[in-house]
């Protein structure tokens, strides 16, 4: 890694700060009243360049328990942690609280400082050493190495240079091709410059000139420059502490617990679904739907804590909840957590979210704790691939970049997840998007099912229409994956799909005994009147059939071509309207012109019906009126 993150931990005036300042020359405490008050109160930054040459950015969080909300604030993002305990005091109630917050937050590597060694002797030293490793035991410290140091008097500081360029060596990289996300724990004004924001890179890049979204509020600003550890950069990457100077943006529209995105990547939610553990050191229950703060990243709000799966969670237990956060955030899933008790406040646990955008739920819901029992496995596991299973059932169908989108998650990783999803038919691609297979069997059965119903209810239609077959489905189920889905049926020989109209593959149109006697009959009165056809009301009333059946007859009239549909309240019969045609060729092959009285007179009707059949006949492109006459167009053959 080019840059990393280091933190600091303990009980306040343990010296954090001025260890700081041993390393890097650097006095983090930049308020006047923490100057005053010898304690630091917010958060502090060094830049600190390791013996290997590599550059770290050192944040100093505040000790005292006052201000654990902005020591929660700094935790975020780091890759090493120095743990500092004072030689002369040993262990105090800040050193097992911000103990326990590490290891709630995830920091997997660490170092134990003990400081002030010059104001004790070895014998106590030795004390406070053994005192330290037995509070360490089963903690992600409890094999780290210890170092003493008197940082007014330097000694021990180089020894702990030199260990935090061996431990930071193999630390894992950063993710720096996914969407930025920086969490923001400082916003301020900077006269002629406009707004800046600080924190931790935690993911992706940024660069110069680009355009980032800022959530919440979720409004976009541009990145006017880019300062890492107070240098100028065009582009800074995940592992950074940096500042950004975002114009088109109020200081108001951005505060601690805001996220600089990509823009449309993060979204804010007031609900998370989580799994919670309470420390066993913990000394409170809690009931259903009790509040709590709640801290993610650099964000700090109230949650009221859903219990799903039981009525108390007790220390040292673990549960599924939903928590209903008083303001929205940015999370993620896998993101960790920390709960602190609503008053007095104390940490008391903490978790990872599980579903940063889930609906609403019920208590002790079996679908729903399945669900989420699946989610909670580490991605190796299958947690990833069942994550995005259930957002896939959400979108209803989707690509695996739109999946990629939804979840957060790489593109080949969700490729390689949909390819074995596939492989064990859980999941089924149709055109270019994948469906959940149930889903998509449901779906598929649902319209077979209509179209059994409907060609049982109307025996001679010749098929549904495709957009009333749509309704079937969800709104958000789209015009180009419906299309796949007939196209998919079809080929399966499922059904068979004739223009506009939808049938089951098997379906002919069968008129009963009934049926095909008002058939006769309706065409029996277009047959006579010829060039002169009945309305439809009256063709129906000469065969006693019902006005309510009137498309059903007429389509399957048309459908079996033994009537033309001129207009829509006009058809005729089909020599009728054959005869008409030819006598428009016969005409045009020795005249230019035809005029409404000659069709008329040539084929023996009324102005009325032979007007109609002209309109018509300039419809599908056999005439074209000019003026008071018509031309030959194209005539078929």
């Amino acid at each position: 890694m080019d840059q990393l993150i280091i933190g600091t931990a303990g009980h306040v005036d343990h010296g954090k700060t001025v260890l700081i300042k041993a390393l890097t020359g650097v006095d983090t405490d930049r308020l006047q009243e923490e100057k005053e008050r010898g304690i630091s109160i917010d958060l502090g930054f060094a830049p600190f360049r390791l013996p290997g040459g590599r550059l770290a950015g050192i944040v100093d969080v505040p000790g005292h328990e006052r201000f654990i909300h902005n020591m929660l604030a700094g935790a975020a993002g780091m890759d090493l942690v120095m743990l500092v305990v004072d030689a002369s005091e040993g262990v105090m109630p800040q050193t097992r609280e911000h103990l326990d917050i590490l290891g709630i937050l995830g920091v997997q590597k660490g170092i134990v400082v003990i400081t002030k060694i010059d104001l004790v002797e070895e014998e106590w030293r030795e004390l406070v050493g053994e005192e330290i490793k037995d509070e360490l035991k089963g903690t992600f410290l409890e094999n780290s190495p210890i170092v003493s140091v008197s940082a007014l008097k330097g000694e021990g500081i180089e020894e702990l240079k030199t260990l935090i360029d061996h431990l930071t060596e193999v630390l894992e990289p950063r993710n720096t091709s996914g969407p930025l996300r920086l969490p923001v724990d400082r916003s301020f004004v900077i006269s002629g410059f406009g707004t800046v924001v600080t924190g931790t890179l935690i993911q992706g890049s940024v660069r110069v000139g680009s355009t980032v979204a800022v959530v919440p509020p979720g409004v976009e600003a541009r990145v006017r420059n880019i300062q890492v550890h107070d240098a100028d950069f065009d582009e800074a990457v995940a592992g950074s502490r940096v500042a950004l100077n975002l114009s088109g943006l109020e200081r108001d529209e951005v505060v601690r617990g805001s996220v600089i995105s990509t823009p449309g990547y993060y979204h804010q939610t007031d609900l998370l679904d989580v799994m919670i553990e309470l420390l066993p050191r913990s000394s409170r229950h809690l009931k259903n739907l009790d509040p709590v703060h709640f801290f993610l990243g650099t964000a700090r709000c109230v949650a009221k804590l859903l219990l799903l799966d039981r009525d108390e969670l007790r220390p040292g237990e673990k549960a599924l909840v939903q928590c209903r956060l008083d303001r929205p955030l940015v999370a993620e899933r896998g993101d960790p957590f920390v709960i602190r008790s609503y008053s007095p406040m104390t940490t008391i646990g903490g978790g990872r979210v599980l579903d940063p955008y889930p609906a609403r739920h019920r208590r002790f819901r079996p679908e729903v704790i399945e669900r989420l029992e699946e989610l909670k496995q580490a991605p190796t596991a299958g947690g990833d691939s069942a994550f995005v299973r259930r957002k896939l059932e959400e979108l209803l169908a989707a690509d695996t970049l739109k999946l990629a989108k939804e979840t957060r998650l790489d593109q080949t990783n969700v490729e390689k997840i949909m390819e074995e999803l596939s492989e064990r038919d859980i999941v089924r691609r149709l055109g270019g998007s994948y469906l959940v297979t149930k889903v998509l069997e449901e779906y598929e059965a649902k319209i077979q099912s209509e179209l059994e119903k409907y060609h049982k209810k109307y025996p001679l239609a010749p098929g549904i229409s495709r957009a009333q077959l749509k309704g079937l489905l969800p709104a958000a189920f789209s015009q180009r994956d419906y299309d796949a889905l007939l196209e998919n049926l079809q080929r399966r020989e499922k059904v068979n799909m004739k223009s506009d109209l939808v049938t089951l593959h098997s379906f002919e149109p069968q008129p009963s005994a009934g049926d095909q006697k008002i058939l006769e009959a309706i065409v029996t009165a277009y047959h006579t009147a010829y060039m002169q056809p009945p309305s439809i009301k009256e063709a129906l009333e000469r065969a006693d059939a019902s006005p309510a059946r009137k498309d059903e007859f007429y389509n399957y009239l048309q459908s079996v071509g033994m009537l033309v549909k001129v207009s829509e309240e006009l058809y005729f019969y089909k020599d009728a309207y054959e005869e008409a045609q030819n006598l428009l060729k016969r005409h045009f092959t020795e005249n230019d012109k035809l005029t409404l009285a000659e069709f008329r007179d040539k084929s023996g009707s009324s102005r009325k019906y032979a007007q109609a059949l002209l309109e018509h006949f300039d419809q599908v492109k056999l005439t074209r009126r000019v003026e008071d006459y018509r031309i030959a167009f194209k005539l078929k053959t």
